[in-house]
């Protein structure tokens, strides 16, 4: 049986290949969620930009490269910088 991680990753991976998938519209519900929600949500993104920066790594050593991967891989660096900078309480962050 899936866990609820991998059931919601795939309905999402399956989700964005749609033609008519909307991901501002996921992104608005997304933000108008409670405060402790929304954290959880940024510690989503944190920790999808982390895995897909180190697939940008070994995707750039098989000569690969895709948008989404050299911006993850910039999106991870500047979060490194903002982690380093800031002291997090309910955000744990790659």
């Amino acid at each position: 049986m899936a866990t609820k991680e991998h059931k919601v990753g795939e309905l999402l991976a399956n989700s964005v290949e749609d033609h008519f998938f909307n991901p501002a519209t996921l992104a608005y519900y997304l933000s108008q969620q409670p405060t402790w929600t929304i954290d959880r949500v940024m510690e989503v993104v944190a920790w999808i930009i982390e895995k897909n920066a180190r697939r940008a790594e070994v995707e750039a050593g098989n000569g690969i490269q895709s948008e989404g991967l050299i911006l993850a891989y910039n999106l991870d660096k500047l979060v490194d910088r903002i982690k380093s900078t800031n002291q997090f309480e309910n955000i744990k962050l790659p």
